[in-house]
């Protein structure tokens, strides 16, 4: 009995003075954990973050994981010839030893089918998983709804974000242009088949509801499709956010910057410009999940997206 207990009690001091030794413990340190608040109805968030490896051997974040998403993933923005793509990065985000990584505005964190949308002034609780330290818990202060995430405070531990801008994108094509001449339900689809469209991926732009200085246009491109909420301003029209069915609703009208008013007349004029639509036309609007906003005029930085979607 004596030589088992000894045996059991030998072999926990081994394994407690193995973990203790463990180069990788300690080595990560997490700054700037932030989020966007969402639009009514929203299943897709965004989440950025400040990674730095202060240990000797490079580490990897794997995996992300919240009680607020089904699921948590590392996703890529690129830009090509005008079309924004937001890509799941298979194989992990690399943390150079010695180096810190920012997650704004190339990389950052997407959460899928949130189960409540996040609210400006609460935290986000994700366990980050690498692949030296280990599992580390991070509480993301959620944010403005579009911009720099410059206004969370103290909820991010006083740090300032306003050097920051969270996935920022001024979009290509835009200034410069001359739409002075026509008409909204004109310019609007001038202007973004300017932006967007391309021989091989036409661009399909119906309807478009003007309420005063604010707009939305269903598109469709390359088997996919959405709607843009524009406001126009000194340089014409620009894009504030694209969305799918989480935009007809007067609450995320409200949300984006709409008065009370606009909201309700703009939302009431889209649903009766859509009543005749081709039900697959309307299915097309409703595929794309969650809210990517625009950096422009009327809006700010990059509030989540979803994989593939071009406008």
């Amino acid at each position: 009995m004596m030589k088992t207990i000894f045996s059991f009690l030998l072999g926990l001091l081994v394994a407690t003075a193995a973990a203790a030794q463990d180069p990788a413990a300690g080595t990560i340190r997490i700054d700037h954990a932030a989020s966007h608040s969402m639009v009514p109805g929203a299943k897709v968030g965004d989440g950025y973050l400040v990674i730095t490896n202060t240990g000797s051997e490079p580490d990897k974040l794997v995996a992300a994981s919240s009680d607020r998403a089904r699921t948590v993933q590392l996703h890529q923005m690129s830009m090509d010839n005008g079309i924004m793509t937001m890509r799941e990065l298979k194989g992990g985000l690399a943390i150079p030893a010695g180096q810190t990584v920012t997650l704004a505005p190339n990389y950052h964190l997407m959460f899928q089918d949130v189960s409540k949308p996040f609210k400006q002034g609460e935290t986000i609780r994700v366990v980050l998983s690498f692949e030296r330290a280990g599992k580390i818990e991070v509480d993301f202060a959620v944010g403005r709804i579009a911009g720099p995430l410059d206004d969370i405070g103290e909820a991010s531990g006083g740090m300032d974000h306003g050097a920051m801008d969270h996935g920022g994108m001024a979009m290509p094509g835009m200034e410069g242009m001359d739409m002075s001449g026509l008409a909204p339900e004109e310019a609007i689809p001038a202007t973004l088949k300017t932006m967007f469209e391309r021989p091989d991926k036409p661009l399909t732009i119906l309807p478009v509801v003007v309420r005063n200085d604010w707009a939305i246009a269903g598109w469709q491109q390359d088997g996919r499709g959405g709607r843009a909420l524009l406001k126009k301003g000194h340089h014409g029209w620009s894009i504030v956010l694209c969305s799918g069915d989480g935009i007809k609703e007067v609450a995320a009208l409200e949300k984006a910057g709409l008065s009370a008013e606009d909201a309700g007349v703009l939302a009431a004029d889209l649903a009766e410009a859509e009543a005749g639509l081709d039900p697959k036309v309307l299915a097309l609007f409703a595929s794309f999940e969650g809210t990517v906003m625009m950096a422009g005029e009327a809006g700010g930085a990059g509030q989540g997206g979803h994989e593939g979607h071009g406008l």
